[in-house]
């Protein structure tokens, strides 16, 4: 008895030591962080929150905050559709808050901040879609290039980036020989690229991406594209074919004239057999065989 009246006054005064000091207060938010691609930009942070939650409070630079994603239990907002004026500047906090169950008396809750972000300049470019066009003149070829849709919706439809970067965006294209290690590159305003000089009858391997001139070095290229080559390459049967399916047919080729040699085998030596008990018949002699 005296031992868990004591044991019971220890775990009191450790939670009462434990309320003192705040260790049941929530944490702050780490690796807060800006996620956008195409203009679709969402706040990360973490860690998953337990028993309290986030809210976050989002403005332009200088100007008054306002909430959004009000306690949350995830660690992401979307906040696309709050950044109306993608060249402005943004600030966002996270805050950690207890629940709505929780005696606190917190002078303020706990945040974290992201670094400031503006979608115009800082917001990833996805890969183009494209096709080529030979001309008549077969050492020449256009790219035609088509803009990428982003998350930005304007009465009721998405915008292109031409849209919204206009004279600032143009198209690198990087291009050579099929099968070739060595690459050429150009660039055009325009959404086509004229590519001139280039060899008769021999096919070209084209990428393309977007590339924003008045953003920071780190920020200007979009992501490349997959290759197109054009004309197509004529693939022998060998090339079209599978390495995996030649060798799988290859086995049972063998397999079956292995069991095609088998059966050879033991059809002469039954003929053997059976022309040697003939003999042996004719001659009225017997062969025990043990």
């Amino acid at each position: 008895m005296y031992n868990a009246a004591l044991g019971n006054v220890a775990v009191l005064a450790l939670t009462l030591i434990s309320a003192i000091s705040g260790e049941n207060d929530p944490p702050p938010a780490q690796n807060v962080a800006w996620s956008s691609y195409n203009f679709k930009t969402i706040l990360t942070w973490s860690p998953k929150p337990t028993n309290y939650s986030y809210s976050v409070q989002y403005s332009r630079l200088s100007e008054d905050k306002t909430m959004h994603c009000i306690r949350t239990r995830e660690t992401e907002c979307d906040l696309t559709d709050k950044l109306e004026n993608l060249r402005s500047t943004y600030t966002a906090d996270v805050i950690s808050e207890p629940l709505p169950s929780a005696k606190t008396d917190f002078v303020e809750l706990p945040y974290a901040s992201a670094p400031h972000f503006c979608p115009y300049k800082e917001t990833k470019i996805g890969s183009p879609k494209f096709k080529v066009i030979q001309n008549e003149d077969t050492t020449k070829m256009e790219v035609h290039v088509q803009d990428p849709l982003t998350a930005i919706k304007r009465n009721g439809r998405p915008v292109n980036i031409r849209e919204i970067f206009t004279s600032d965006l143009m198209y690198k294209v990087q291009y050579s020989k099929a099968g070739s290690t060595g690459k050429s590159k150009t660039q055009n305003h325009s959404n086509v690229v004229k590519i001139k000089k280039l060899e008769r009858g021999v096919s070209y391997c084209f990428t393309v991406a977007a590339y924003i001139k008045s953003r920071k070095p780190q920020h200007q290229m979009g992501a490349w594209s997959i290759p197109v080559c054009w004309p197509p390459k004529t693939a022998s049967f060998f090339e079209e074919i599978s390495w995996y399916v030649l060798a799988g047919g290859a086995t049972i080729l063998l397999f079956i004239l292995i069991l095609l040699i088998i059966m050879i085998v033991l059809c002469c030596k039954r003929a053997r057999l059976s022309k040697q008990v003939k003999i042996e018949a004719a001659s009225g002699t017997t062969t025990t065989t043990v």
